[in-house]
């Protein structure tokens, strides 16, 4: 049992105290001052604060105050919670957490996890944001990276409380524009791009699957008018698919299932639809280097990345007259939201004509 030290000091109440740590898996006693209240008119003795002395001191005599680690926040990060990452969750997930780790990693210095408060994660984020001319969205997510790690530790009883929930994220640039191609330009671009390359581009502008989805096809997840996603492959690794709504199987166009088919009859294998010499998934990467961009370049076309197509379904259905919900299913997300915010992109002419209907009805309105 301890009743704790309590003194007067430069106008306040101190408690001195020992409080159980976690040090390497074992709970240690460390030393403690912590501030009780300042001397006035309500609290001027001893035993006017002793029982806030003994609000914090009772659970730690009962053995009920839950010991806090006292590991330091960068070990924590990079030898704990990115090593669960690691055995978890994704190699892609795992390359941005580790991305996030190395911007934060300067800044935790000294901190031990179970004294970081919110003022601490402001200034982790300051510091992060202050070092580079990073997007706002790397700003969230490194706030959401550090989110992360500490409910992580605290479903683990190594801290009561996650410091990062009330922390502000700082302003950041801007995220540039993103681009969407139109019809026009998928086939003035498939006339151009030669196989295996041409028949990739095809797939993707017309069933809106990422490049990892369209690399981790089989030729058993093609039927008769589906194409089943059930994988997905970044940098050589093959894993499940993104999520339960990615795995929902897409719409198989004719158009698409007839080149499929000549596709077959050019390569060999029953494996994967796109493949290399040894059978594993294309790079994607290297046909974008080696066939696509040159090709491109030589008939002044732009190459702007395997998601503009992506885009492109969704914007291009949108202006065939589909409805946002039936877009954001075809697409596989789990929220309308995201396609209406990151993947329907304004068309000039459909702006125009908006435009135009509002000018009449204002008219009407006189």
């Amino acid at each position: 049992m301890q009743r704790g030290n309590i003194t007067k000091s430069g106008g306040i109440w101190l408690l001195r105290y020992y409080e159980p740590v976690l040090v390497d898996g074992r709970i240690v006693k460390r030393a403690k001052a912590k501030k009780l209240a300042d001397v006035d008119d309500q609290y001027r003795t001893k035993n006017d604060v002793q029982p806030l002395a003994d609000a914090i001191l009772t659970p730690i005599n009962a053995r009920t105050a839950r010991p806090e680690s006292s590991q330091a926040v960068s070990d924590f990060l990079e030898h704990v919670y990115l090593a669960n990452v690691k055995e978890s969750k994704k190699p892609s997930t795992y390359k941005s957490y580790l991305d996030m780790f190395r911007l934060v990693k300067d800044h935790v210095n000294g901190l031990e996890m179970r004294k970081v408060r919110p003022s601490d994660v402001d200034r982790i984020l300051k510091g992060v944001a202050g070092a580079k001319s990073l997007a706002h969205t790397t700003h969230r997510n490194v706030k959401s990276f550090l989110s992360g790690a500490f409910r992580f530790a605290r479903r683990n009883d190594m801290i009561e409380v996650n410091p990062v929930h009330d922390s502000v994220v700082p302003r950041g640039k801007a995220k540039g524009d993103t681009y969407a191609y139109s019809l026009e330009e998928i086939q003035a671009m498939l006339t151009v791009i030669p196989e295996p390359a041409k028949t990739a581009a095809l797939v993707a502008a017309l069933t809106g699957l990422r490049a990892g989805e369209i690399k981790g096809l089989r030729w058993e997840d093609v039927s008769e008018n589906e194409l089943n996603i059930r994988r997905s492959v970044w940098w050589g690794h093959v894993t499940d698919a993104k999520t339960l709504a990615s795995r929902a199987p897409v719409p198989l166009l004719p158009l698409v299932k007839k080149a499929l088919e000549a596709h077959r009859a050019r390569t060999t294998g029953d494996g994967f639809i796109f493949h290399g010499n040894t059978g594993k998934p294309l790079r994607l990467e290297n046909i974008v280097r080696r066939d696509i961009k040159p090709a491109l370049v030589k008939n002044k076309m732009t190459w702007h990345g395997w998601h503009a197509f992506r885009r492109g379904v969704a914007t291009n259905l949108k202006s065939l007259g589909a409805d946002d919900k039936t877009i954001s299913n075809i697409l596989r997300h789990g929220n309308v939201a995201i396609t209406q915010a990151f993947y329907i992109k304004p068309v000039a002419e459909q702006s125009k004509k908006a435009m135009q209907k509002m000018e009449r009805a204002f008219k009407k309105a006189k």
